[in-house]
């Protein structure tokens, strides 16, 4: 049987040996106590644990006392924290502080010291940690802008008299699908290919400030409904025309606001998909020679492809922004029965699933890759920022998520059933049957499943 003495430490301090007749350590919290008048109980504020000083009256003995004294006095005039071994408290790391040593001539051949040490704590400065989040909405802003100034300059060149109408519908239609599918708001103003055509002909200034005037401006500030750009050189002002300008700046904005995890990596999705297919259709008019309709609706039709597949990666881009930084709870202290989780439902924090994140992440990241591919350099380098800076903060939100494992079932059973067994929270059944699309919550298949581990 092990007693007390058997788990006695020997002393020591940077490994130089000594004897401890006693020992005392200050245990507890520092507090502040607040009085308040009218008030009979005060309020204690909890400022954290007591710094551990450390005391201990300690002896070398021996013949050689004057060197074991002489080396123990080494140790403690040595700058920074040393390794004490406690008699009762095991091994620490400690700074010595104020400590003292004494001869006493009836005490022949010991030499007793007054030890102090005190517990060595992380050495931590203060260091600057990016906002990705905020990094993120300056960049897509920046790709807005560059996006687009490219739009510009290939309106501002085009002969827009030799135009095929048909040719240019023809086009657009890939262009009107997204516009309908993920910026509705402006349906009403281009609710139709015919309607858009005639914007890109007569008012491409236009259809510049309705793209922009959908997303806000970083920092607060007032919405922009569209660049004045300056007399151009083609046929036409590309300037947005003020009525017009006022019209679109009264439009809802599509600035996501957060929430939950799963309906934006669904905005996203779908934003991504729309993105990629405007992408493809470029690519594939690059790669088919000869342009139908002439170049000068060749370029109308590649220049209103490459605004919008750029918008929605914007948008894309700001719904990512908006996905916090947020910590997974932590496991339950207990296991509510049934009957409590009825009448009082466990409340769990949203958590984003590590996966779904990064997969979130390569996508956005695939769509500005893809986008780089067909653009010139200055735009390029505004999609490589962005790529950076959104690679950063899904990282960060991916870093906090939870994982995910796989269960194999022998038979099968209710997901609530396997949420409770699993987790202790029945509510947690939708959570599984929508990662494994299971027709029925109340019969799950048998065989691997993948589920949440925490």
């Amino acid at each position: 049987m092990t007693t007390w003495r058997d788990q006695l430490h020997p002393a020591s301090f940077r490994g130089v040996p000594f004897h401890v007749d006693s020992d005392s350590m200050p245990a507890g919290r520092r507090t502040q106590t607040h009085e308040y008048p009218q008030r009979d109980k005060p309020l204690v504020e909890d400022l954290g644990r007591v710094t551990r000083d450390i005391k201990l009256a300690a002896f070398v003995i021996g013949e050689d006392c004057y060197v074991k004294r002489d080396n123990l006095l080494n140790a403690l005039d040595k700058p920074g924290a040393g390794e004490l071994v406690h008699p009762w408290y095991g091994r620490l790391m400690v700074t010595a502080t104020d400590c003292s040593v004494s001869h006493e001539r009836r005490d022949g051949g010991m030499v007793r010291f007054d030890l102090a040490f005190v517990e060595d704590g992380e050495k931590g400065f203060p260091v600057g940690v990016p906002n990705t989040a905020r990094q993120l909405e300056e960049s897509s802003e920046t790709l807005l802008e560059s996006a687009i100034a490219r739009y510009k300059a290939v309106m501002a060149v085009v002969n827009r008299a030799r135009l095929a109408v048909v040719a240019l519908q023809n086009g657009i239609a890939g262009v009107q699908m997204a516009v309908a599918s993920e910026l509705r708001q402006l349906t009403g103003l281009v609710g139709s290919v015919e309607a858009l055509a005639d914007m890109l002909i007569n008012a491409p200034g236009n259809f510049a400030a309705m793209i922009r005037a959908q997303f806000a401006s970083v920092g607060g500030s007032s919405r922009s409904s569209g660049y004045r750009w300056g007399p151009s050189t083609g046929t036409a002002s590309l300037e947005a025309d003020p009525e017009f300008a006022r019209t679109v700046a009264a439009l809802p904005e599509v600035t996501p606001e957060f929430s939950s995890f799963t309906a934006s990596g669904r905005a996203i999705a779908a934003q991504v998909e729309q993105a990629r297919k405007l992408a493809a259709e470029v690519a594939t008019a690059q790669a088919t020679p000869g342009a139908v309709g002439g170049n000068a609706t060749a370029a109308v039709v590649s220049a209103a492809r490459d605004l919008v597949r750029d918008a929605l990666i914007v948008l894309a881009l700001r719904e990512a922004a908006a996905m916090p930084v947020v910590q997974a709870p932590g496991p339950l202290p207990g296991f509510p029965t049934l009957e409590q989780q009825v009448v009082a439902p466990i409340r769990r924090p949203d958590v984003p699933v590590t996966a779904d994140v990064v997969v979130m992440r390569d996508a956005i990241s695939d769509a500005l890759w893809s986008a780089a591919l067909v653009s010139p350099t200055e735009h390029v380098e505004a999609l490589q920022v962005v790529r950076k800076h959104v690679r950063a903060h899904l990282t960060e939100v991916a870093r906090a998520g939870v994982r995910l494992a796989e269960i194999t079932t022998r038979e099968s059973l209710p997901a609530v059933v396997l949420a409770y067994q699993r987790y202790g929270d029945a509510s947690r059944a939708d959570e599984i049957v929508t990662r494994n699309k299971v027709q029925h919550p109340g019969f799950l298949p048998v065989g691997v499943l993948t589920i949440a581990r925490e």
